[in-house]
């Protein structure tokens, strides 16, 4: 005779939030977590040289990091669990928390975040997006689930509704999954 019942995985977290507004936890176990530093960023942006030549072409924006590893030494597991400080908690997190998977050169991890093309106009990238469950997380956090990431450098970027952060231009939180 077998038994069966379902329990909600994250209801054992005990990790306390993290201190300040835009900070991610990257929870170890249920209990632990390390708090992920923030890379400064660039937005770059490559047009076609045909578009110089015939007025024909494409141009392309990308988010860059300088290297190619995560500044985090602490790999994410392929089920990661997040824990993201917002200003609070009542926005739907897909709204503005974007996880994506950088494509890596020799020296530097990108993102396209933007095309624009002289017949097809311009579009936004979601190809990289990864996909996240979220779930509120105390007063003013989110508790997200990443499932079956590939191995790569990943980045996280808000876009906080509540606030906007210029201070400190484009910062884009990181880490590795291997």
């Amino acid at each position: 005779m077998g038994l069966c019942f379902t329990m909600n995985a994250n209801a054992q977290v005990t990790v306390a939030e993290p201190q300040f507004a835009e900070e991610t936890i990257l929870l170890t176990s249920d209990t632990e977590g390390i708090t992920l530093k923030r890379e400064n960023a660039s937005i770059k942006t490559k047009v076609g040289a045909s578009v110089f030549l015939v007025g024909i072409g494409k141009a392309k924006s990308r988010v860059t990091l300088a290297g190619i590893k995560s500044i985090n030494s602490t790999p994410a597991p392929r089920n990661a669990r997040l824990i993201i400080k917002a200003k609070d908690n009542d926005t739907d997190p897909n709204s503005f928390i974007s996880i994506f998977k950088f494509e890596l050169t020799k020296k530097e991890r990108r993102y396209q975040v933007a095309e624009a093309g002289t017949f097809t106009g311009s579009k936004a990238n979601s190809a990289a997006q990864v996909d996240f469950s979220a779930e509120k997380y105390g007063n003013q956090s989110y508790l997200i689930q990443l499932r079956d990431l590939e191995p790569g450098e990943y980045g996280i970027m808000l876009g906080d509704p509540n606030t906007a952060n210029t201070k400190n231009g484009l910062k884009v939180t990181t880490f590795t999954v291997n």
